[in-house]
């Protein structure tokens, strides 16, 4: 798993958070991160089990888009004291690093997990001499960690800022 090695040494920093490839086992906890990352419901006359069906069913289609779109992308588990906190999601080509999501549940958030995981993956894009793309949600806060981290904007789609970070030239 590609992903997973090309983070380990960043990770190494964070005491005890590890990863792990994702499995099927994983699914609940999935949907559980995926609703993390959504604002509070505002669906009038809607209980909280139609709710939950809704959130099931719109992370079931950002994965299966996801496995569309990026085949053969590493989704690991980002796990601390062996309870999984998050998911990095990677796709990799012969011309990118491709961020597809990193996400964690709410509690780990602002800790420098994230940040630890970037700096992994622009060490490991840097040794592959590719850049590192990703895509965020336009006023989401992640965009200023990967600004501070070195990406570039360079355009938007949609609603999401796209940004790049490129190796130096010099190797």
């Amino acid at each position: 798993m590609i992903a997973k090695t090309a983070v380990a040494s960043n990770v190494a920093t964070l005491p005890a958070i590890t990863l792990r490839p994702a499995i099927a086992a994983d699914q609940p906890f999935l949907q559980q991160l995926y609703a993390s990352t959504r604002p509070p419901s505002h669906l009038r006359g809607c209980d909280s089990e139609a709710e939950a069906l809704l959130m099931r069913t719109q992370c079931l289609a950002q994965q299966t888009c996801w496995s569309r779109h990026f085949p053969g992308a590493d989704i690991t588990i980002i796990v601390e004291h062996e309870q999984p906190i998050g998911r990095l999601h990677v796709h990799f080509s012969e011309h990118e690093m491709r961020l597809i999501d990193l996400s964690l549940l709410p509690g780990y958030r602002g800790r420098g997990i994230g940040k630890g995981l970037l700096r992994g993956l622009q060490a490991h894009g840097a040794r592959l001499r590719l850049p590192v793309r990703l895509q965020v949600t336009l006023g989401n806060p992640a965009q200023r960690l990967c600004q501070r981290c070195d990406f570039q904007f360079i355009g938007i789609n949609g609603g999401h800022a796209v940004l790049e970070w490129k190796p130096d030239e010099g190797g």
